[in-house]
């Protein structure tokens, strides 16, 4: 074995695009709920509206991916 690279040890790249969702007005809409209408959203929608809370890191996804 030479200084010449064993073909299978080569690295790959991929490209991975991520796009990143506004999701600003829904978390004004969530802010204008009281308390009954969110409790019918999640009755609707499931657990969807904490999602729009949590902090993402795009950097992290792009990683991972």
């Amino acid at each position: 074995m030479g200084s010449s690279q064993m073909p299978w040890l080569k690295k790959r790249f991929y490209q991975v695009k991520i796009k990143s969702l506004g999701i600003a007005s829904l978390k004004e809409l969530g802010q204008l709920m009281g308390q009954l209408q969110r409790q019918a959203f999640r009755k609707a929608y499931g657990k969807i509206w904490d999602l729009t809370m949590a902090e993402v890191s795009t950097e992290a996804i792009a990683s991972i991916a």
